[in-house]
């Protein structure tokens, strides 16, 4: 079957809530962005809270300069019906706070994608590279993926060459956008990547 593959992006809405202070409430939170399992610095009583200034409304997937995905029980139910809480993707619970220091009742947690999959198109992708490191990849300006590398099972993965870069199978982002989930802003893979 063929499918389309997206990458995740910042939606930039000014009204949605925010978390910035994943640094500072998680140790080895870098993990997290690099796909490491990561149950064991991120318990469920990790307390995070929305940016104060960023706007109130909470959306199934909160926007965050971390590359995390935080997604609402909503999000998670979608995820699980996909077969893919377990070994494709980590779930980690974790406290959420109000701007008032409120606990939010509805269970957030962070989704976190294992599998990596090297399938960079590597003469038809824009990339920068580390500088003295050429064989390292430090940022994606255009992304192209050899599909013939993705296995069937990968339905939302990190991109083995640059792991903070979240790839999600069309499939996939059609079951989130039916079920009306709220935050979620994907880019086309081969269009070149902003924000």
């Amino acid at each position: 079957m063929k499918y389309l593959y997206y990458t995740f992006k910042h939606p930039h809405d000014a009204r949605a809530v925010e978390i910035v202070d994943l640094p500072d409430k998680v140790e080895r939170y870098f993990y997290l962005r690099d796909g490491v399992p990561s149950a064991a610095y991120v318990p469920p009583s990790t307390e995070l809270s929305f940016n104060e200034g960023a706007g109130d409304m909470l959306t199934d997937f909160i926007d965050n300069p971390d590359r995390v995905l935080y997604v609402s029980p909503r999000a998670q139910d979608v995820l699980a019906s996909r077969g893919l809480i377990g070994s494709a993707i980590e779930l980690l619970p974790f406290v959420l706070l109000d701007k008032r220091g409120r606990r939010v009742q509805e269970p957030y947690a962070i989704a976190n994608p294992l599998m990596r999959v090297e399938c960079m198109d590597h003469e038809r992708s824009k990339c920068r590279r580390r500088t003295g490191a050429p064989e390292q990849i430090v940022e994606v300006k255009l992304l192209h993926v050899r599909e013939g590398m993705i296995p069937e099972q990968a339905q939302l993965f990190r991109l083995a060459e640059l792991p903070k870069l979240m790839v999600v199978r069309s499939d996939l982002l059609a079951a989130l956008q039916e079920a009306g989930l709220t935050g979620l802003a994907v880019h086309p893979v081969g269009v070149g990547i902003q924000g």
